[in-house]
């Protein structure tokens, strides 16, 4: 099972905040950004540790969890 994590940021942090979260390997996968929204996909597992590492990246790059959901399977 994955889930997505759908983050409010803007356009022009979302190479800083693909630069930090790149330290933390295999924890989850940028996908897409769009309309304001970036998705990340994250393996079930590992779904607490990407959020507690979403709220320390915090202090860099000004974002907002915006929803958790289960993936369905798209890419």
């Amino acid at each position: 099972m994955e889930y997505d994590i759908l983050i409010e940021v803007a356009k022009e942090d979302v190479h800083i905040l693909n630069y930090v979260l790149e330290v933390e390997e295999n924890v989850m996968n940028i996908r897409k950004y769009e309309d304001g929204m970036l998705r990340i996909i994250v393996p079930e597992d590992l779904k607490e540790e990407a959020l507690k590492l979403l709220e320390g990246v915090k202090e860099i790059v000004d974002l907002k969890i915006v929803s958790i959901r289960k993936n369905e399977g798209s890419a």
